[in-house]
């Protein structure tokens, strides 16, 4: 359900969501039917209000007392409800009703199963405390951050969650306790010393969504320095000072390589909400080349999207910017400093105004102009 909204966001037609309506219809029908059916047993998604029990992948197998089913589903219909909201299609009036009552009890089940972890924060396993697997001794159980990357989607791209939210902070900051070479470890099916690369890459995108750019640029650097000498990733692999020398999973596997491309669009062109967000994952490192770089018609949901930056002056530089298609966003926003010798001078086509974030923001009406930054 959601990528096909976002096939259809990304190419401004409408089409193939009505023609597949009747089947998201029934698809909605059909987890509102499992929801139900659990809510008749006694297991704790059923008490809980959520989805029936079932296979998290990500480092945990088999059919469990989990989360992640639901938040696939969150991210699901959240996306059909805004897209009903417009189109007023029958088949999908069902969507933002079921996510109302299936968000209401997530937000109570997260709440009763955070966890505080020895660092001082609290997070949500992907298990809960009653599911078997738990059980187990410390060595086999499976690790607070295994499962999460459901968690890191349903976050961004998904957008369920506010940026302030408990479960989107403890998320952050459980990933940040586990790093290690740069890039969370111990989040796949290699529980102990190993890193599940690509993972990485769905973190990053949360650190860069989240607006903590050092973070993103550090995770996604550190990605991209555990890919082998022919430049693809195998799926899992130990960390340089194990003991244990496991592998898993597929090599090369393409979709680490795809998360590059994702990822280096989003560091200079990213949706967020209604929101366009420009050049927000470029840290100063990745200017010291001072080669130009660009985007060109990268499609959005405000229409397809050009930007064009490159070297100005000593230190400085010069981006142009053109939208064509699509409605305007409600914010389009630069940084206000690049590096310590590039702040924003200013913006030619466009009226632009500080947002006293370190961004600045430029009229969303505006469909080309240039912005220049140096000292």
């Amino acid at each position: 359900m959601f990528t096909l909204v976002r096939a259809c966001e990304l190419k401004q037609d409408w089409s193939l969501l009505r023609q597949l309506a009747p089947n998201v219809g029934h698809a909605i029908e059909f987890l509102i039917q499992l929801r139900d059916e659990a809510r008749k047993g006694d297991l704790p998604n059923g008490r809980y209000g959520l989805l029936a029990p079932g296979f998290p992948d990500g480092g945990i197998g088999g059919v469990c007392y989990e989360f992640t089913n639901t938040l696939w589903t969150l991210a699901g219909l959240r996306a059909i409800a805004r897209a009903h909201a417009s189109l007023h299609l029958p088949d999908l009036s069902r969507a933002q009703g079921f996510y109302d009552e299936l968000r209401s009890a997530f937000d109570a089940a997260a709440q009763a199963e955070m966890v505080r972890h020895p660092r001082g924060f609290t997070y949500l396993p992907m298990l809960m405390r009653e599911d078997p697997a738990m059980q187990r001794d410390a060595w086999d159980r499976p690790r607070p951050q295994s499962a999460q990357w459901a968690l890191s989607h349903t976050i961004f791209p998904g957008e369920v969650f506010a940026k302030d939210d408990p479960v989107v902070r403890g998320h952050i900051a459980l990933m940040q306790a586990c790093t290690q070479e740069d890039i969370p470890a111990e989040t796949g099916w290699l529980h102990h010393e190993a890193v599940w690369n690509y993972n990485a890459a769905f973190v990053a995108e949360v650190y860069l969504w989240a607006g903590m750019r050092a973070w993103a640029h550090r995770t996604f650097t550190g990605y991209l320095n555990h890919a082998s000498p022919l430049h693809a990733w195998r799926e899992e692999q130990p960390l340089q000072h194990a003991l244990l020398g496991d592998n898993w999973g597929d090599m090369p596997h393409n979709w680490a390589s795809a998360e590059c491309i994702r990822y280096l669009r989003h560091m200079l062109v990213l949706e967020d909400d209604q929101k366009l967000r420009l050049l927000d994952g470029v840290a100063p490192a990745d200017l010291k080349v001072r080669e130009a770089f660009s985007v060109v018609n990268t499609p959005t949901r405000f229409g397809r999207i050009t930007l064009h930056a490159e070297p100005w002056g000593v230190r400085g530089w010069k981006a142009r910017f053109a939208r064509e298609g699509g409605a305007a966003p409600e914010l389009v926003t630069l940084p206000a400093r690049l590096n310590a010798g590039a702040a924003l001078l200013r913006v030619d086509g466009a009226a632009q105004r500080s947002l006293g974030n370190e961004s600045i923001s430029v009229d969303p009406s505006a469909t080309e102009w240039t912005a220049t930054w140096g000292s």
